[in-house]
């Protein structure tokens, strides 16, 4: 009887070991935890990637050909339209900035083009630059940029205009004086030359012709300075220069008009200077005045 029990008791505790794994399996997990000091729990990072559609130029308004202004500017005026899938309120309103350029040339721009609200995926820009009148002639490139909140940029240079050509001068002074002069002086030049001539326009390498006539005396009416008593040139006193021949249009030998900033005013950046010299005169003529009043002042012209 003795000996039955104790295999009773034997049993139960078998039993016992076998049944507490599977009545509750994290019970020694639990007791090896607290004994290690194992963390029971740990966090978890994240990051997410917003992905940004970078923006478009999709219109590039058309220009027309355009014609330089007289010593002065053309301001032009035009539109270009950016989309961005994000929306337009994704559009740097800031960002609109265009540029006419040509090789060889400055490059005309205008770096805060304003915005139009937004209206869908779409944002109108409007641009206005300044064309001088010595830039040249010829196809422009149009090129425009725009980027949205994210720094993802857009470009467009798909469209040109066409710059016209056009010549176009001024010049001082616009009459011409001489001390007094005695029958046997020679190479005598003007008290007030050069005459500066400025190219107005964009035309360039242009010649200089000058018509000339005779000069009659005011008091007696036929004697003359004849215009081929005249030499014009490109250095003081020009009486190196052309001779001058009476009602004709003469080039003037080395004298070439440039396009460029005249205001610069360094006698060559869209300048010429000629200056007049008399070789002498008639050895018959009498003293008196002799002007161009009679047959009409000398004219300069610039040639393509």
């Amino acid at each position: 009887m003795i000996k039955r029990g104790k295999e009773v008791v034997i049993f139960l505790i078998v039993l016992s070991i076998a049944i507490i794994p599977l009545a509750s399996a994290g019970f020694f997990d639990d007791i090896y935890k607290k004994i290690t000091g194992k963390a029971t729990s740990d966090t978890t990072a994240l990051n997410i990637t917003i992905g940004n559609s970078a923006p478009t130029i999709t219109y590039v308004q058309i220009i027309t050909s355009k014609n330089p202004t007289d010593d002065s500017t053309t301001t032009i005026t035009f539109n270009f339209t950016v989309t961005d899938t994000d929306g337009a309120g994704n559009i740097d309103t800031t960002s609109g900035k265009a540029y006419f350029q040509k090789a060889g040339e400055t490059t005309r721009s205008d770096l805060s083009c304003s915005n139009y609200d937004g209206v869908g995926d779409n944002m109108n820009f409007s641009c206005t630059i300044d064309m001088w009148y010595f830039d040249e002639n010829g196809d422009w490139t149009i090129n425009t940029t725009a980027k949205d909140i994210n720094e993802a940029s857009a470009e467009n240079s798909s469209q040109t205009f066409t710059y016209n050509l056009l010549p176009g001068m001024k010049m001082a002074p616009t009459s011409l004086d001489w001390d007094s002069v005695g029958l046997t002086d020679t190479d005598t030049g003007s008290n007030n030359d050069p005459v500066i001539i400025n190219n107005t326009g964009n035309d360039n390498a242009l010649t200089i012709d000058v018509t000339s006539y005779d000069l009659e005396g005011e008091d007696t009416k036929t004697d003359y300075i004849f215009a081929e008593n005249f030499t014009i040139g490109i250095t003081s006193q020009g009486c190196s220069g052309t001779a001058m021949v009476n009602e004709t249009a003469t080039e003037v030998g080395s004298a070439i008009l440039n396009r460029g900033n005249h205001s610069i005013n360094d006698g060559s950046t869209g300048q010429e200077e000629i200056f007049s010299c008399l070789k002498g005169v008639p050895q018959d003529i009498s003293a008196q005045s002799y002007s161009s009043a009679a047959f009409g002042p000398w004219t300069i012209e610039i040639v393509s």
